[in-house]
């Protein structure tokens, strides 16, 4: 692959995690770097960079390239689906990720800077997302620990003023985080502190009987278990699945 149209998009912000954990964890992609490109000019700006780093040659070109101990360079760009939905849109972000520093980039090491990724929060790209080792030395994603933070004091607010229908909102939205360990982690001690200062004084109906915290059942509809890269569907089945279709959709749609 070297046209930057048949570059595969990924289908969530769950899977471009997942790719990213693969590639440092697994394949040594332990450099890396986040940019942005404004939208207009993407494809342009994909082709840029596979004309210094070779960012689109195949798998098997990789591999050779590894092998032969020569820097190798990997772009992900954000998932479609997380794109801000006003029009026109701002910039477009990409993580590129290498097997050693690539010449003209400032990029950072996994083992000196975490990997940082963003999510579109408060009208803007904000670091969000942060890969690192976990207590057993296991590379997984958090949450960075400014928006960790808001998240806790967000939920304590609530439960501390009696609001369960805002409290049962925002545990809803906890739910739809990218689960992996990290961030599991650290979604289940905002619902440990909740239930401990939330406890049930809050609930007692008329009948003097006591009621389940009205959060119970958003909590109890969350993943089970930490969300695993392994196996996972990283591309969609459906349009765009290229970046080629999502410029004529984006063209043909005036801009949608």
């Amino acid at each position: 692959m070297t046209d930057p149209e048949d570059y595969p998009l990924l289908r969530s912000q769950s899977a471009l995690l997942a790719q990213a954990l693969r590639l440092v964890s697994r394949d040594g992609y332990t450099w890396w770097q986040v940019q942005t490109a404004p939208v207009e000019k993407v494809l342009a700006a994909v082709k840029k960079l596979d004309e210094k780093h070779a960012v689109l040659i195949a798998p098997k070109a990789r591999a050779i390239r590894k092998e032969a101990r020569l820097p190798v360079g990997h772009l992900l760009l954000a998932p479609v689906s997380v794109m801000p939905p006003q029009d026109p849109r701002p910039t477009w972000p990409m993580l590129l990720l290498a097997t050693q520093e690539l010449p003209g980039e400032r990029m950072q090491r996994v083992e000196d800077r975490p990997l940082t990724w963003v999510a579109w929060r408060k009208e803007a790209w904000r670091a969000t997302y942060v890969l690192k080792p976990d207590q057993r030395g296991r590379w997984t994603w958090f949450l960075t620990r400014e928006f960790h933070r808001a998240l806790l004091e967000e939920a304590l607010a609530y439960a501390a003023e009696g609001d369960w229908r805002a409290l049962v909102g925002h545990m809803k939205a906890l739910g739809n985080l990218p689960m992996f360990s990290g961030v599991w982690s650290q979604v289940q001690e905002i619902r440990r502190r909740v239930q401990k200062l939330w406890g049930d004084r809050h609930l007692r109906d008329p009948s003097g009987q006591w009621k389940a915290p009205p959060w119970r059942k958003v909590v109890e509809e969350w993943p089970k278990a930490p969300l695993s890269p392994i196996g996972m569907r990283l591309y969609p089945e459906e349009p765009p699945r290229t970046l080629g279709e999502w410029w004529a959709m984006h063209r043909k749609g005036g801009g949608a």
